[in-house]
């Protein structure tokens, strides 16, 4: 299996949390066999789970219209969408028309509008889709628009998770809509929700949530009979405001946004939840509880 499964840049992307997640999911009882992302943006984490067994059906569900054309055009349409990817012009004038196409998604077919996001985030830089291209417009830096776009694996892993679309459910609903259509599962799933940062969410996405928006998760989370676990950007708002009553643990994590770095960050845990011991959240490195 290769080293990256998702075709999605994301700064601070989770995929290196599948370890854990699967810790995790071993953990519960009974164990559930469906896991689900909310706000999936590049699905790193779930990618792992479906693919090594951990799971047997995961559900995808992203606000963002770019991202769930993305996706529906990966697990819908394979052979056109990785055709694309193989024959794609990785120029500055093909990188307008992406912007141009994301920005203005209505009336976009599904292999348009997910072939513009992806193209964006494979030519931005740190994938973020409102960034400027890798190399800026006069392509004068050392790293060109075509750095991360490397044709052949890309089409490759897309290819190859086409061949698990009986197995993928996608949706683009608001976030704390997909939570509440996962009750009929009961313990039979688990859902990783990874919203939007409290602070700096308007800049790296576009389906950033308003502070009362960020409440109202919160609310939905708190009344819902599944099994979650959350992470957020370190912010005292979580623990005073948000999830007083919740499990929370300050955990650290690399982030590429601009320039690699440690970051540190908080996850918070459904009171359902059988929590594992464990040496760090992502296996090594420090991390403190705050509320238990």
């Amino acid at each position: 299996m290769t080293r990256y499964i998702s075709p999605l840049r994301y700064p601070g992307g989770k995929a290196r949390l599948a370890g854990y997640i699967k810790h995790l999911i071993d953990s519960q009882h009974p164990r559930p066999t469906h896991y689900s992302e909310p706000f999936c943006g590049g699905a790193g984490a779930a990618l792992k789970l479906l693919t090594d067994g951990t799971v047997d059906h995961i559900h995808l569900n992203d606000a963002d219209p770019g991202i769930a054309a993305f996706w529906r055009s990966v697990f819908t349409k394979t052979d056109e969408f990785a055709a694309r990817v193989r024959a794609a012009d990785v120029t500055i004038d093909s990188w307008r028309k992406a912007a141009d196409t994301y920005a203005a998604p209505l009336g976009k077919d599904d292999l348009e509008l997910g072939f513009a996001t992806f193209f964006l985030n494979r030519s931005n830089r740190s994938g973020i889709l409102r960034a400027r291209p890798i190399g800026g417009f006069e392509q004068k830096g050392k790293w060109k628009i075509d750095a991360r776009f490397n044709r052949e694996a890309l089409a490759k892993r897309i290819e190859l998770l086409g061949s698990y679309r009986d197995r993928v459910s996608l949706s683009q609903q608001d976030g704390r809509q997909h939570l509440q259509s996962l009750e009929a599962l009961g313990e039979n799933v688990v859902a990783y929700v990874d919203p939007p940062y409290l602070v700096q969410g308007d800049r790296l996405y576009m389906d950033s949530l308003s502070s009362e928006d960020h409440t109202e998760l919160a609310s939905v989370l708190s009344r819902s009979p599944i099994k979650w676990f959350l992470t957020y950007d370190a912010e005292s708002r979580i623990t005073e405001s948000l999830y007083p009553d919740h499990r929370c643990i300050q955990f650290e994590i690399s982030h590429s946004a601009q320039v690699r770095h440690l970051g540190v960050e908080y996850a918070v845990f459904s009171k359902g939840l059988r929590v594992p011991e464990f040496e760090g959240v992502i296996g090594k490195g420090d991390y403190l509880w705050l509320t238990v």
